[in-house]
């Protein structure tokens, strides 16, 4: 399948079933277990501090500015994502809620929130199961927007996942810069702070979640509080053989809008990579086989009647792998 239909194709799952997925950074060997807590004291900062700052994103051949305010209150997590450069956007996240904001297009979608789901900047949690499928090791010390960072390479123990590489404040905690590197060694994508600024006080800060609007806009709202406004999944649908240390962390069942068909998303995750697989009833458009864009890999296989989409920052052998193990099973 061309890149191009595959591109199309991911953004109209995209469009029915956010988040979709992001993820980041990769690989070699040592010192596990300051590593570990090195990371350990990333997750922490980067999930309890208060900061802003602007950073880039590269991937697939392009450069986006990006800024991030994120800080912590009695009412939990909030986060806030602005793009600097092409197409206005604004992402803004709490402990409920993710709402993206397009004012060119005129569109809010309002869907339930999923850490590490809308930005580029891919934070681990369980950072000691990840122990099991990955290495990680100190390579050593840099400098990135002037600040003093240790380096951390985080390599996969099989051929299922990607390697990532963090480099961590050395005084704070607070990720600095971030690779994510293919089966190769290749960097694939890379997120790189450029200024980053720590606030004792989170009032400086805060922000809306639900900005005001226009009513010129039109709002989709998916999810609102912890009322998930989704169909039951249909069950019979299950993944036979994941590969080592993937577990399902959610499955959802929508319909397309405008239409009568249905789209199933179930989400896949070992605590760094994640892949979604995308059910929906078969048509002429949906070509089997295997597609890349970047980091990200797919592969479409055609079952009863339904065309099953494996997609991820996962090498190919991954994807295929999951799709291969749909199985249709009533009980």
């Amino acid at each position: 399948m061309h890149n191009s239909k595959v591109q199309h194709r991911a953004q109209r799952l995209a469009g029915v079933l956010l988040p979709v997925l992001l993820s980041a950074v990769v690989s070699s060997p040592a010192l596990a277990g300051p590593a570990m807590e090195w990371v350990q004291k990333m997750s922490h900062a980067m999930r309890n501090l208060n900061y802003r700052g602007n950073f880039v994103y590269m991937h697939e051949n392009q450069l986006e500015s990006m800024q991030i305010s994120h800080y912590r209150d009695a009412g939990g997590e909030k986060e806030r994502l602005l793009s600097l450069n092409g197409e206005a956007r604004e992402v803004i996240r709490d402990n409920q809620n993710l709402t993206c904001i397009w004012p060119s297009s005129r569109k809010v979608v309002v869907d339930a929130s999923r850490k590490n789901s809308f930005s580029p900047i891919f934070i681990p949690e369980d950072i000691a199961r990840l122990e099991k499928f990955y290495r990680m090791d100190l390579v050593g010390r840099d400098r990135v927007a002037g600040m003093d960072s240790v380096v951390v390479h985080i390599d996969p123990r099989d051929r299922y996942r990607y390697g990532m590489k963090f480099w961590i404040n050395a005084d704070n905690g607070l990720m600095m810069k971030s690779s994510l590197l293919d089966e190769s060694g290749r960097e694939v994508e890379q997120v790189m702070f450029t200024s980053l600024e720590v606030f004792d006080d989170p009032e400086p800060l805060k922000f809306d979640t639900m900005p005001p609007i226009g009513e010129d806009y039109t709002l989709l709202r998916y999810h609102s509080g912890d009322n998930v406004a989704t169909l039951e999944v249909d069950n019979a649908w299950r993944l036979v053989d994941p590969p080592g240390g993937f577990w399902r962390e959610s499955t959802l069942r929508r319909q397309v809008p405008g239409t009568r068909d249905f789209v199933q998303q179930m989400v896949y995750t070992d605590g760094l990579a994640s892949l979604s697989i995308f059910i929906e009833r078969h048509t002429s458009g949906s070509h089997k086989g295997s597609s890349s864009m970047g980091a990200v890999n797919a592969y479409i296989r055609i079952l009863r009647d339904h065309s099953v989409t494996a997609i991820g920052e996962v090498p190919a052998i991954t994807v295929k792998r999951v799709a291969e193990s749909i199985s249709y099973e009533r009980e």
